[in-house]
């Protein structure tokens, strides 16, 4: 059975600010997002890019808003990025798929302030960054080790990609830090289920890490 994720909806989504950690993310190629290292030739883009929806507007560029050149450390499978004065933090992961194609980004900030929605609390943002091509409706899940699957809904598409993303309150995190990986699934227009999985070694010390 697949329930919705125990996170919080009321943050306006757009990739506005964000920090990428993948020098090639953020990039518009004209055929969808690129992911993993300068010059990789593997093209994200999971079906025709004129079958998602127009894009609102364009976001920025990667780093941008962050002040300069990003500072980087490694915890186990995760990466953190800070601006150069040290705040802006943020921690993430390419996801392949079976083939060891780099299928999607999981980007994880922290908030400022806790958020208030309800009766939860929001203590960070979670991003998942896909290529175009996916299908919005049927929106993205997750599993955490052998746990149910969750769901979340898509909430813009540009040029540069589609985005995920979600307020999370300290059950998910404490869940993460004790998994040991993370499945998360997309529906391609071309491909059908399209899976990758994301490896929790180091998410701990990579998330308490950020500022």
């Amino acid at each position: 059975m697949i329930v919705r994720l125990p996170l919080l909806a009321g943050i306006a989504c757009c990739f506005e600010g964000m920090v990428f950690l993948t020098p090639a993310i953020g990039q518009s190629n004209g055929g969808g997002l690129k992911l993993g290292q300068p010059g990789s030739a593997s093209t994200l883009d999971l079906g025709a890019a004129d079958k998602t929806a127009p894009p609102p507007s364009r976001p920025t560029s990667a780093g941008a808003g962050t002040g300069g050149a990003l500072t980087r450390t490694q915890h186990g499978s995760w990466d953190v990025a800070c601006d150069a004065g040290g705040a802006n933090c943020a921690m993430a992961q390419i996801g392949n798929d079976s083939t060891g194609t780099p299928v999607l980004e999981m980007v994880i900030r922290k908030l400022k302030a806790p958020l208030e929605v309800g009766d939860r609390t929001a203590s960070a943002v979670l991003d998942v960054i896909t290529p175009l091509g996916v299908v919005l409706t049927e929106g993205l899940s997750i599993a955490i080790d052998d746990s149910a699957k969750e769901s979340a809904p898509f909430q813009i598409c540009t040029e540069q990609g589609c985005l995920v993303r979600e307020p999370v309150d300290d059950d998910l995190i404490k869940r993460l830090k004790k998994g040991g990986s993370a499945s998360i699934s997309v529906i391609a227009a071309n491909q059908g289920e399209v899976k990758a999985k994301l490896s929790l070694s180091g998410f701990t010390k990579a998330y308490d890490s950020l500022n």
